[in-house]
């Protein structure tokens, strides 16, 4: 097919070309300008950052100054807090070893111990020591109002087991035994030989169960062979009574035995505890064996003879009130070197392991004070 007279090859050909030449320039630079605009664009941002960050930068080394050798503070091991789980260490050891972690002890909070109180010192002369069978310990207050006895025993003096009381290198003091139906037989003459000057022997005794009366057996034939050996006598009565009614019966029963006697020496009532069993006085109250006892005292008193109260410290000192025996003698029975009883007695029972010719097995051996013989 032909083509229109317009696009003939032949016709207005060169024009066309420097027309083309010209639109491809001008783009040509419109792409460089705007090749050229998009980088300072991209450069004025860097510079922007740029200066941004410096000024963030100056604001942040106004704010807090980057620190010099010259000022830093530096941190020891005191300021952490966790330091305070381990155990200080010396500085060598810190070198020559590894630390290992520890594991933190926990102290226990302390117990807090009471000061005990201050004993009172009663050794001071105004309280007496009762040790009984337990083992057990109590002080006495010794009462001012009861008259004291006075003896030195730096005064006493032993010999063959027998006691002396010295005054200005003379013996003023008597030995005697008590005796009873567990000696049996007596051979009174060989025993005044070897120094006794007096004998303290027994009446009869209430049975501490049922209460029974009996009479020694011996009680007879050891005051009449006593007598006839020269011996200085005194009696005594083994005690159960629980009132006063059974303690005058007693008292009647030893009146009635020494009647028409010749008796030097006090009448005593012998009222204790049984050992290693009860006893039908174990229920009296201090009171009632106060009053038990007074109502014999007084029976002896009132046939004109002296009534004596036989008891260990124990016993005179807790068991009864002896303030209420004022007129009466005390006994004592102390198996002690020195007795430390405080209060005055005439007679003091040492031991009843003594030993003497004329007498099979022990004997209780005693000293006396007083001079019975010739009141």
């Amino acid at each position: 097919m032909k083509l229109d007279d317009d696009f003939d090859e032949n016709s207005g050909g060169l024009p066309i070309i420097y027309m083309a030449l010209g639109v491809s320039f001008f783009i040509f630079l419109i792409l460089c300008v705007v090749i050229s605009l998009n980088k300072d664009k991209n450069s004025s941002k860097d510079k922007i950052t740029f200066a941004q960050s410096a000024e963030l930068t100056a604001a942040a080394n106004e704010a807090e100054p980057v620190p010099t050798p010259e000022s830093v503070s530096k941190r020891v091991a005191s300021d952490l807090d966790i330091w305070d789980l381990y155990p200080e260490r010396d500085d060598e050891e810190d070198e020559m070893s590894v630390t290992l972690p520890v594991t933190p002890k926990i102290t226990p909070t302390p117990t807090v111990t009471a000061t005990p109180t201050a004993k009172p010192d009663y050794d001071d002369g105004k309280h007496v020591k009762i040790t009984y069978k337990d083992g057990s310990e109590e002080w006495i207050t010794i009462n001012d109002k009861i008259e004291k006895n006075n003896y030195d025993f730096t005064n006493l003096v032993e010999s063959g087991g027998k006691y002396r009381y010295m005054s200005d290198g003379k013996n003023i003091s008597f030995i005697g035994i008590d005796v009873s139906r567990y000696q049996k037989d007596i051979d009174f003459k060989r025993v005044k030989e070897q120094g006794i000057d007096f004998v303290m022997i027994r009446v009869g005794a209430r049975g501490y169960k049922n209460g029974t009366l009996t009479m020694d057996e011996y009680f007879e034939n050891n005051l009449n062979s006593a007598l006839e050996a020269g011996l200085d006598v005194g009696v005594y009565f083994f005690s159960q009574a629980i009132n006063a009614q059974e303690a005058e019966e007693e008292a009647n029963i030893v009146l009635a035995a020494i009647a028409e006697k010749k008796i030097t020496y006090p009448i005593a009532f012998d009222m204790e505890y049984i050992e290693n069993d009860t006893s039908r006085i174990d229920t009296l109250t201090k009171e009632e064996k106060t009053l038990v006892t007074a109502a014999f005292v007084n029976k002896i008193k009132e046939a004109g003879y002296r009534p004596m109260i036989y008891g260990n410290k124990e016993w005179l000192l807790k068991r009864i009130d002896i303030s209420q025996f004022t007129t009466s003698s005390f006994w004592l029975s102390q198996d002690d070197e020195y007795p430390d009883y405080p209060y005055k007695y005439d007679i003091w029972q040492y031991t009843t392991e003594g030993e003497l010719y004329g007498i099979d097995g022990a004997v209780d051996m005693d000293i006396c004070f007083v001079d019975y013989a010739a009141q």
